[in-house]
């Protein structure tokens, strides 16, 4: 009976280490690459992702293409790298991309859509409102923006993925240095 205790313990352990490291490696990555507030891994979508990598991707880019037809690039920050929080007001502010399309989406705490009224979670290149120089400019705010707003809900953080689809060979080449749309936390302005 003792040796049964003691190595049904240890399988215990075993089981609960191996769940705990899998749950960290999966939810504690943050991709390698950085530019400006956004992040972009690599291996997302190629054959050279690990176990680990493919599951992050299943938890929170569901049907992502491979990174020969798509870019993804998240930001869980601003640009000044304090966390994309509900309760501030944020200017998104950017141009277009060398690709064939692009979006920017916004995901509560637990990477599903915000829920909102309005129905409204996502800008693309296509629906958007553009300034005189051919620019745009998102709101993300819990009260309502003129222009292009997506309410960022009653939750504590939120965070925002920026796809890019079919993009030019220059974009693949320099996801370091390309111009990402800035993340800009308006100051005194408090939901």
């Amino acid at each position: 009976m003792k040796h049964l205790v003691r190595h049904g313990s240890a399988g215990l352990v075993a089981l609960l280490l191996g769940i705990g490291s899998a749950w960290w490696a999966i939810n504690s990555h943050l991709p390698p690459i950085r530019n400006g507030a956004w992040r972009y891994d690599p291996l997302v979508g190629s054959v050279a992702a690990d176990p680990y990598l493919r599951a992050r991707v299943a938890k929170v880019a569901l049907l992502a293409l491979t990174n020969s037809e798509a870019l993804y690039f998240f930001a869980v920050a601003d640009d000044d790298g304090n966390p994309l929080r509900c309760d501030q007001s944020y200017r998104v502010e950017g141009r277009d991309f060398d690709s064939r399309w692009w979006s920017i989406t916004a995901y509560d705490a637990d990477t599903f859509l915000i829920l909102n009224q309005q129905d409204r979670y996502s800008y693309n290149m296509t629906n958007l409102e553009r300034t005189a120089d051919g620019g745009y400019t998102i709101f993300l705010a819990r009260s309502p923006r003129p222009g292009n707003w997506i309410p960022t809900g009653d939750g504590e953080t939120f965070s925002l993925a920026l796809r890019i689809y079919n993009p030019a060979p220059a974009v693949h080449e320099h996801v370091g240095t390309i111009a990402l749309p800035r993340i800009i936390r308006e100051e005194g302005r408090h939901e």
